[in-house]
């Protein structure tokens, strides 16, 4: 999986039964292990919702269209510092656009 350091890149589109669409995006590497890293979550979060927003998803997966939609970021550990801030962050701006983030915790 390309993980968040792959800014470029859509990690996994999935749906639930129910009809939900999930976008996951994976990080493996611990929390703060790269100065790089708040960065690239934030471009990562920019990308999974301008795909969603700019019609990309809906074009790629039709069958996606009017679905809701989630943002899951798969991580080994729960994000601290500036990263829960960016993370809380991006969970309330997206709610009000009727997006879900929700954080998985990867075993």
């Amino acid at each position: 999986m390309p993980g968040i350091a792959d800014t470029n890149k859509i990690d996994l589109v999935a749906q639930e039964a129910e009809g939900t669409v999930i976008l996951v995006m994976f990080e493996e590497r611990p929390w703060g292990c790269d100065p790089r890293q708040l960065s690239q979550l934030q471009e990562k979060i920019n990308l999974y919702v301008g795909y969603v927003l700019d019609g990309s998803l809906a074009r790629q997966y039709p069958e996606t269209t009017g679905k809701p939609v989630r943002i899951r970021l798969d991580c080994a550990e729960m994000p601290t510092g500036h990263i829960a801030h960016i993370t809380a962050h991006a969970a309330s701006q997206l709610r009000a656009g009727s997006i879900e983030f929700q954080i998985n915790l990867r075993n």
